[in-house]
Order: C-alpha cells, then structure tokens, then sequence
C-alpha cells in the first residue's frame, strides 16, 4: 500500500519537476538572447553598423578565411579570452584552437549538452567544432529543397540563395560581403527577427566560428528540422528550432526577445524574417 501511494506520488511530482526545470532553462536561453542583443546594439554604436558574416577564399576549406558575427561580439560578451585565440587574417587552419573552443554564451541549456557542445564540422571530419544554438536571421529566401521561395520586394528582392544573399538581417555572406545597419531595417526594429534558436546536434553545420554556419533561414517552417533527423540535409535542416515545448525564441532587432509559436502563420513568420519587404508586419 505504502508502496502503491510513494508511485503515484512520483508519478505527481515527476512532471511538475521537469516542467519547474524547462521553466528555468527556457528563461535562461531567453536571458542569454538579451545579451547577444545588447552585444549587437553596443557593436552598432562602437561600429554604426552590425557585425559582418562573411567567408573568404575560394574554395571554401582549411585555407578560407571566416568572419562570423559570433566572433565580432566576444569581446562585447566579455569572451576577450576566446576572441584572443582567433588569427583574424590566417587561413582557417590556423584557427583551429579558436573554432574548437566551446563558448557557453552561445548555448541554449534545452538544445544542448556536454555531450553535443561540439559536433563534427563540415569543413573536415576530424574537427570537433564549438557549436552556437543561436544564428542570425537570414531571411526568409531559399533556394533548396522543399521550401524555395523568393521575396518579390526588399533586400535582394528576386534572390533565392537565401545562404549568400539573404534578405533579412544577417546571412551567411559566402564570400559576398553585406552589411546591415539600423536604418535597413526599414520594417521596424521591434517586429524583426535578428537571431534565433537552431539544435546544433541536428546539423553539422553550427559551428559560431564560421559565418556559413552562424545563420539560418525562415523559409523552412520553425521546428520543421526537429522530425528531419538527417545532420547533413542542410537544405531542409537549416531553419529555426528548439527543445522549447511549444516554440523557439527570437532576439528582435531592437534587442527584446520574443517567444514564437511553432505554429505561427507562415506569412507571419516570413514577415519577420525581412528587414524591408513593406509587408506591414
């Protein structure tokens, strides 16, 4: 009986304390996300822009050079230590010691463990790479997969390679140089996405020290990756998603942070990944 009464009462607490746990681990990603976001306005007073993401050196690989915005704002994490490792102007070979140092201002506590802070990157297999949970907005274009589209209107209006020339915030660059500056952001700074939460143990492409694995894009619906379970299928796999029950959060341009609804309206969810399509959001 005595028995009988301890199970049921586990059976009570158990959910309760999982629920009290993400409860915290979701208002600590959401703390984590307001320092990102007052490292990226401090950047754009100190610089009058935001940092830049972009890759050098073609072909990509060990002798390309990569400027990802993660590694712009460490030294406004106070991550000096981590920042001194990075050889700004050396191939990408010689950075291995920075690219693989994990960085926990970049983890969310629900989309990773010790045991997946670092994963194997795509540049080459034997790297165990530092990984980030949160990656700039792209925007809302694509050209692979599924879920290709272009925006009519905008930045790079037309363009799908939503990876180079993205028409949100902040893409992955590849070799194209762009930046973006408060007045860009012509569709309001407090209803645009400027980063959000990815799973880095779902790609291998989420490394923070390299630009084309700092950005994601909102054309793939948020959390579709999560059933994907294909590491390597960045096409689809490359959106936004979290450990979140319900959702995933996003740092807005302005520097709050706003929780989403997996079930947002695609349209909705489009509209926030552009910084000046005029779309009324």
């Amino acid at each position: 009986m005595v028995i009988s009464v301890i199970t049921i009462l586990i059976g009570l607490l158990l959910p309760a304390v999982q629920a009290a746990r993400e409860a915290s681990r979701r208002l600590y990603c959401s703390n984590q996300l307001k320092q990102v976001g007052i490292a990226m306005q401090t950047y754009h007073i100190t610089y009058r822009m935001f940092p830049i993401n972009s890759n050098f050196g073609t072909p990509l690989g060990e002798d390309g050079r990569t400027r990802s915005w993660n590694q712009c704002l460490l030294s406004f994490l106070e991550l000096a230590s981590v920042e001194g490792l990075i050889k700004s102007e050396h191939p990408l070979a010689d950075n291995r010691a920075a690219a693989e140092t994990a960085v926990p201002a970049y983890l969310c506590p629900s989309g990773h463990s010790s045991v997946n802070a670092f994963n194997r990157a795509d540049i080459s297999p034997d790297w165990h790479c530092g990984v980030t949970t949160y990656k700039s907005c792209a925007g809302s274009n694509w050209d692979w997969g599924r879920f290709a589209r272009e925006e009519p209107t905008g930045r790079f209006a037309g363009q799908r390679d939503g990876m180079a020339k993205g028409n949100g915030f902040l893409s992955a660059g590849r070799g194209k140089l762009v930046t973006t500056r408060t007045r860009d952001i012509r569709d309001g700074l407090s209803n645009t996405y400027c980063v959000g939460e990815t799973l880095p143990d779902l790609t291998r492409w989420s490394w923070w020290y390299h630009s084309n694995s700092a950005a994601a894009t909102c054309a793939i619906p948020l959390n579709f990756g999560i059933d994907l379970k294909d590491e390597d299928a960045w096409q689809e796999n490359n959106g936004f998603m979290s450990r979140h029950p319900g959702g995933a959060h996003f740092l807005l341009c302005d520097g709050s942070v706003r929780f989403d609804s997996s079930s947002i309206a695609a349209d909705v969810y489009y509209a926030s990944a552009t910084i000046d399509s005029h779309d009324g959001k």
